[in-house]
């Protein structure tokens, strides 16, 4: 049953009722939209939040249980004035009170207030409580299996597709069903890349989207007939909410390509055609809609690569903005960045479809986060901010002097040098009108010239 989040301390709630929000006098405000009489959650339960904002665009959700740790994390958009997220507490859920933290960056403050868990006496199992023996890991070559959470086990179609879910992997404690399936109706494949095998769904609970408490493995066979000379077959998952597929890597081990995920989708083997690649490694076949513009080169160089690609319908969307977690990624892939142990992962990125990247870009010291928790993955990412970020990846010697734009005073002081860096070697150019525009966005023809004029340097 679903619950609507409420605000246990009654001066809280009663100043919500009477309209009072966390604000800045005349300025951005945040707070609950309709609270309700104070509520205890047990695990299990459904906690919904919703609130209201004014002069804001984007609101972090920070969830920290009884003992400090991270329940729950979210970005939600604000739209006319709302926002609204959802989570279920975890069936193994710490007991006590948790803290809610609302903020944004165009607050000095965020907003926070707690509810309280309880453990019920019927949550058999609960917290570690056991009133049977651990159950034996499960292995089915079939596609399908019910595992319990506290053992993991095995799942294959066949030699096809294979998880392996360790202990704990999966959340709560009741059994599970998994599956492994061909997708019926696979995405389209991007222009330059080819299938070398299917296009695989995995899920648990009949959730296709499910994240996992522990990283999963992965191992897809692919049809060695399908690799020319010099290609390289990768695992690639598609991320709905961008209708994109995403280069992930991998293991090749025979016929077979493993990786390590944290969350499910379509994943599946693909390769950059070498058929369509001239003799200057630049695709022969154009993406759809970047004949004549100025990035074309830069564009087909990167796609030929492997490092960002193209939409289903073959377009590559070239003028469309680009995100941090989008930047990051493409940035890994252009470096040839390993991952390494211990990578940082911020409390909004722990379910992001980008984790695993910005932990090794962040591990790599080449990105950083807003503050220890927060990267903001789903931000549009700035001039200056880019500038950062591809100074440290392409490890640049300090420059000359400082820069000499016309609105150098705009220039965050943390970017001042990476910006003197960046101009000085060619890899960020200024604007006609002597500015440099760090606040700005970037494009993503824009950020594939950037990585593409720092890997020639």
């Amino acid at each position: 049953m679903k619950k609507l989040f409420s605000v246990l301390l009654v001066p809280v709630v009663c100043l919500l009722c009477m309209g009072v929000a966390f604000a800045e006098a005349n300025g951005p405000s945040v707070g609950l939209e309709t609270p309700v009489s104070s509520q205890n959650y047990q695990p299990g339960d459904n906690i919904q939040i919703t609130g209201n904002a004014q002069n804001i665009t984007q609101v972090t959700i920070l969830v920290r249980n009884a003992t400090g740790g991270m329940a729950y994390a979210a970005q939600p958009s604000v739209e006319n004035g709302t926002f609204s997220t959802e989570f279920q507490l975890n069936n193994d859920a710490v007991a006590g009170q948790y803290t809610i933290s609302i903020s944004a960056k165009e607050l000095s403050a965020p907003y926070s207030f707690t509810f309280k868990v309880f453990k019920s006496s019927n949550n058999t199992g609960v917290g570690g409580v056991s009133g049977g023996p651990t159950s034996n890991p499960v292995t089915s070559t079939t596609g399908t299996a019910t595992v319990t959470p506290g053992a993991g086990g095995t799942i294959s179609l066949g030699s096809e597709a294979k998880i392996e879910m360790p202990a704990n992997a999966l959340t709560g404690t009741g059994k599970v069903e998994v599956k492994v399936q061909k997708a019926t109706t696979p995405p389209a494949v991007p222009a330059g890349f080819k299938l070398a095998g299917n296009v695989y769904e995995f899920s648990v609970g009949g959730k296709n989207n499910y994240t996992f408490a522990k990283n999963v493995t992965i191992t897809l066979s692919f049809d060695p007939k399908s690799i020319g000379q010099d290609e390289t077959p990768a695992i690639y998952y598609y991320e709905e909410s961008q209708g994109e597929w995403i280069k992930l890597g991998g293991t090749v081990s025979g016929d077979t390509v493993t990786i390590q995920v944290n969350h499910l989708t379509k994943y599946a083997v693909m390769i950059v055609k070498n058929d369509v690649v001239n003799d200057d490694g630049l695709l022969a076949v154009a993406l759809n809609d970047i004949a004549g513009h100025w990035a074309y080169d830069n564009i087909n160089k990167l796609v030929a690569m492997g490092c960002i690609s193209g939409y289903p319908d073959g377009s590559f969307k070239p003028n469309k903005s680009i995100t941090r977690a989008e930047f990051a990624t493409v940035l890994v892939n252009a470096f040839k960045l390993s991952a390494v142990d211990g990578g940082k992962t911020f409390a909004d990125t722990a379910s992001h479809w980008a984790r695993e990247s910005i932990a090794t870009a962040a591990a790599n010291e080449i990105v950083s986060g807003y503050d220890a928790d927060t990267f903001g993955p789903n931000d549009l990412i700035t001039r200056e901010q880019m500038a950062a970020m591809i100074v440290k990846a392409a490890g640049l010697a300090p420059a000359a002097g400082e820069t000499q734009f016309a609105d150098i005073g705009s220039i965050s002081s943390w970017a001042r040098e990476a910006i003197a860096i960046a101009t000085e070697n060619g890899i960020i150019n200024g604007y006609p009108d002597d500015t440099v525009r760090p606040k700005a966005g970037a494009t993503r023809a824009e950020a594939v010239t950037v990585i593409v004029n720092a890997i020639n340097e």
